[in-house]
């Protein structure tokens, strides 16, 4: 991590302090001289001149050299802190470069040992770990392992093993990011997987397991040949897997239907952002469903691909008409790509018979994907599963759940004031069973349907605690709200500690997405906080995917008192009108806090408009790494009686100074860029997560003293300020702007 920090945007001055004029004036025997105020002042200017330019061990000279010629609390206080994060900074550099030689070292000894399928891998994680990527990128070795790479990538796909070819199309676009033909390859790599995990669960589980022991064996080969050796470990072997909650995706596709799909083409055609064809969603459909009879292990699930005959006419028929729909014009295209829908779906049923709602989904997949990446359809299995996600309610017992290593189901945490906290489930717990059925090995998408259901019903977990007492808790769903806003630390029983910084009045708000409850949330927050002495805030919106446009602009309104938020527009008129969304005078308005928001790669959409409003007013500095670049907003156009939906991109975000912050294929700029830049490493952010884990746990309030002690004392074991040197640069950040720097 050469450039740990990168150069402010914005100015920094000193907030007090003049330079020394030459008047007659008594000095004390405890003030500096006035030639001495002149070079403490001037070490200041220098310090933070250098802040700056991202030198920031400089900075840590300066000042501590500054507040040696001063007596000066405050300037003492600002170098103890400024030389803590250096300290900090040049461990995380220093653990940055360690990983880096290890994963160029790893990557060596693959090839040396002539196991070059999975060198690349290894190239991939270095090449993120680089000082100097292009450079890194150029090197005659890695170009030659590119080189052999694509030929490996190509001779799995001719096998037809989709996900090795899956996977080295990853790290080629890992790699070779502006190579717009890997990212392709990937698209057409990752379809074929998805069919098979969805057609046939049972074969692409075999293939996942045989690629997994691959994998694992790749690592224990590096590890053991460049670390010493160690006791061998054995995994646990699993309890019997149940298949009771397995995949079925003929509920997946239930209710789609033929007429949604062409009301969905129509909707596109007049509504997207930019120009789009018939001629180009109806090639992308026809390909889709090539794709579909072409893909090996799909006979299981359609009899009819197992007859070679007909799979032959079926391909010849949709060959024939991708020529066709290529070469239509704009005057026939319509009628055109419908009556390639209309022939080639009853040629469907003459020959591989298709069921309806396959064929139908299959080709809006695969034409939608000729879009963009957030254009879909949200077919009616989907359609209550969307609406939690943005609603910010579901109904349910109110617990996180994670899939451990082993396939257990445990519980994270409970939610505050929940049916699952109020029956007794504690962080910790492994689920077992649902409603008698095992939940070994079962997703968590799988698991998450069968908990939720509809109100005032009943579910039954059976769950191993800790102490390894089993117990069943038949419990009652309610509708639950999911908090969006989180706080510094879970008070035991529910509630939040917002200060990370209690002395200095520093806040900590983290918002996790989006939602139609998010305003009110974040208003109780900092009114909880303001009532209490708020004198800085950290406003955290990394990992955060964003949500809802509106809730984002009523969170930038109430940190600002005027000016443009965003703007949206499309590339070309559409009946969606472009708008603009402007901040306005409240009195609850908190424009006057200092404020760092943090952001890194994970932040999207929301998250972007949120940071970019508050950069280009320069009401918060932006601390961490530059964000996803997800600037485009979806409406959903209802189709029969709104039983589906198509969202559909149709604008995209600008922001206040006039940016677009989306990411186009092979653009160098976009996102919101930080004004100070923060890098972690995925091994040191792993670690950030992990720690901050500890302090989101809802805890139990009627537990012993001793069990209260030892809860804190691990959360103390693992300080997310020690883990998180984002965070540790934006609490500096706050820190020296209430001592007097001004930001």
């Amino acid at each position: 991590m050469t450039k740990t920090f990168g150069r402010w945007a914005l100015g920094l001055a000193l907030a007090a302090g003049t330079a020394a004029v030459a008047v007659p004036m008594l000095v004390h025997a405890d003030q500096p001289a006035p030639q001495q105020l002149a070079t403490v002042d001037q070490l200041k200017a220098e310090a933070f001149k250098a802040l700056k330019l991202g030198q920031f061990d400089r900075t840590s000279e300066l000042l501590t050299r500054a507040s040696a010629g001063a007596n000066d609390p405050q300037l003492t206080q600002m170098a103890q802190w400024t030389k803590a994060f250096e300290d900090q900074r040049q461990t995380f550099v220093t653990e940055r470069h360690k990983q880096f030689d290890k994963a160029v070292g790893d990557v060596k000894v693959l090839l040396k040992n002539k196991k070059d399928d999975y060198a690349l891998d290894y190239a991939a994680r270095a090449y993120l770990l680089a000082d100097d990527k292009k450079a890194f990128r150029n090197e005659k070795w890695i170009d030659d392992l590119v080189k052999e790479t694509i030929e490996l990538a190509r001779q799995h796909e001719a096998k037809e093993q989709w996900l090795k070819a899956l996977r080295l199309y990853s790290d080629l676009s890992s790699v070779d990011p502006a190579t717009p033909e890997w990212k392709d390859k990937l698209k057409v790599s990752t379809r074929r997987i998805r069919l098979l995990a969805m057609y046939n669960p049972e074969e692409f589980r075999k293939i996942q397991e045989q690629e997994s022991n691959d994998r694992e064996s790749i690592d224990v080969f590096v590890k053991s040949t460049t670390q010493p050796t160690s006791k061998a470990t054995t995994k646990p072997i699993p309890e019997d897997r149940d298949d009771t909650f397995k995949t079925d995706w003929h509920q997946s596709l239930k209710d789609i239907k033929m007429n949604m799909l062409w009301d969905a083409l129509v909707d596109a055609r007049m509504n997207y952002y930019r120009e789009v064809s018939y001629r180009d969603l109806g090639l992308g459909g026809l390909n889709g469903l090539r794709v579909i009879a072409t893909t090996k292990g799909l006979e299981t699930a359609f009899p009819g691909l197992a007859d070679q005959g007909k799979k032959a006419e079926f391909l010849a028929r949709v060959d024939n008409w991708l020529e066709k729909v290529k070469n239509t014009t704009a005057s026939n295209e319509q009628r055109l790509v419908r009556d390639a829908i209309t022939e080639i779906a009853h040629t469907n049923d003459d020959t591989i018979q298709l069921p309806e709602e396959v064929f139908t989904s299959e080709f809006a997949d695969a034409a939608f994907s000729e879009l963009d990446p957030f254009t879909s359809m949200i077919w009616p299995s989907d359609v209550e599963e969307f609406n939690k996600n943005t609603q910010g309610e579901f109904s349910g017992v109110g617990i996180q759940i994670q899939s451990d290593d082993d396939g257990s189901l445990k519980v994270v945490s409970p939610l505050e004031d929940s049916p699952g906290y109020k029956a007794g489930i504690k962080a910790g717990d492994i689920i077992t069973r649902i409603d008698g059925k095992n939940a070994k090995g079962i997703s968590l998408n799988q698991a998450v349907k069968h908990i939720t259901g509809k109100p005032n019903t009943p579910v039954t977990l059976t769950v191993r605690s800790q102490d390894l007492s089993i117990k069943d808790y038949t419990i009652i769903r309610q509708t639950i709200k999911v908090a969006s806003v989180k706080g510094w630390l879970h008070r035991p029983g529910g509630g939040w500690d917002y200060y990370i910084d209690p002395a200095n009045k520093i806040g900590y708000i983290r918002l996790t997405q989006f939602t139609k409850l998010s305003t009110d949330e974040l208003e109780r927050a900092v009114t909880e906080m303001q009532a209490t002495g708020l004198k800085g805030l950290i406003l955290d919106l990394r990992y955060n995917p964003g949500g809802l446009l509106g809730t984002a602009t009523e969170i930038c309104d109430k940190f600002l008192s005027e000016g443009k938020i965003v703007s949206t527009k499309a590339d070309r008129e559409t009946p969606n009108l472009p708008k603009e969304e402007f901040a306005k005078a409240d009195a609850d308005d908190v424009k006057d806090t200092p404020m760092v928001v943090l952001v890194n790669q994970y932040s999207a959409s929301a998250s972007e408009i949120v940071s970019g409003a508050m950069k280009d007013h320069h009401r918060a500095l932006i601390v961490g790494e530059r964000t996803f670049g997800k600037g485009s907003v979806q409406m959903l156009f209802p189709l029969s009686a709104r039983s589906a939906y198509l969202k559909l991109t149709t604008h995209h975000y600008y922001l206040p100074l006039g940016k677009c912050i989306h990411r186009e294929e092979n653009s160098t700029d976009w996102g919101v860029n930080p004004d100070v830049t923060v890098e972690m490493t995925p091994e040191q952010m792993r670690a950030a997560i992990d720690s901050r884990q500890d302090m989101d746990v809802l805890r139990d309030a009627a537990a012993t003293p001793e069990k209260k002690a030892e809860a804190l004392e691990k959360v103390a074991k693992k300080d997310p300020l020690a883990q998180d040197a984002q965070l540790s640069a934006g609490l500096l950040l706050l820190r020296l702007q209430l001592a007097g720097a001004r930001l």
